[in-house]
């Protein structure tokens, strides 16, 4: 009688372990689903924070942004106001100008002849106060050769011939090449130093009177 019940009885427990493992299983499973539910939870509660702190932070940019545009516009009214002002000013001046130029035309065509005739004659004192000047006593015309102690009239014929016609350009010509024109002219030229030729014509060509002088008068022969 004793047998048979343990057998009944382990019959029981072994028939009841199933559902005693499903009992165990369930709590734990809904604690572990509970747990991850609060952790999400939690998680989705701080990225709620975040995006509204940073949904803060971009109204106060569009704040900040909207307080610009509006200085933005009132500087661009201003700047447009006094555009308009400027453009006034601009379109009275143009007027004035013309107005002006009128009367300038009407001045020139009453002085036209005399102040043509005045022209005509200072061209004419200039030109011939250019055609020669002064120099050590002697009326010396422009870019005569001869003002230069050295060269003689068959010597300036000699260079003119050459292509060097004026003070400028003997005085852009070196003594070497001044001396081969000499010696290709032959032996009564050879003898003539042109070593200071090109200073002398660049003193005429300036103008520099008293200085060439001085230098003439330190010179023999033009060496």
């Amino acid at each position: 009688m004793t047998l048979t019940y343990i057998l009944l009885d382990n019959c029981t427990f072994m028939g009841n372990l199933p559902i005693a493992l499903a009992l165990c299983l369930i709590p734990f499973l809904l604690g572990w689903l509970a747990a991850a539910a609060y952790y999400r939870v939690g998680a989705l509660k701080a990225r709620i924070a975040e995006l509204t702190a940073e949904n803060g932070g971009l109204h106060t940019k569009i704040g900040d942004q909207a307080l610009e545009i509006t200085d933005l516009r009132v500087k661009i009214t201003q700047l447009e106001s006094d555009l308009e002002s400027k453009n006034e000013q601009i379109r009275k001046l143009k007027n004035d100008l013309i107005i002006c130029e009128n009367d300038l035309s009407k001045l020139k065509d009453k002085s036209g002849p005399a102040k043509s005739a005045a022209k005509t004659g200072a061209k004419a004192a200039g030109a011939a106060a250019a055609a020669s000047i002064m120099f050590a006593g002697k009326k010396v015309k422009a870019d005569d050769l001869k003002i230069v102690e050295g060269i003689g009239p068959k010597i300036a014929d000699l260079l003119i011939k050459a292509g060097i016609k004026t003070w400028q350009a003997l005085s852009e010509t070196k003594p070497a090449k001044i001396k081969e024109i000499l010696d290709a002219a032959g032996p009564s030229f050879q003898m003539h130093d042109p070593g200071s030729w090109p200073k002398q014509a660049g003193m005429a060509a300036k103008g520099q009177w008293d200085a060439l002088k001085k230098l003439q008068d330190e010179l023999d022969g033009g060496k």
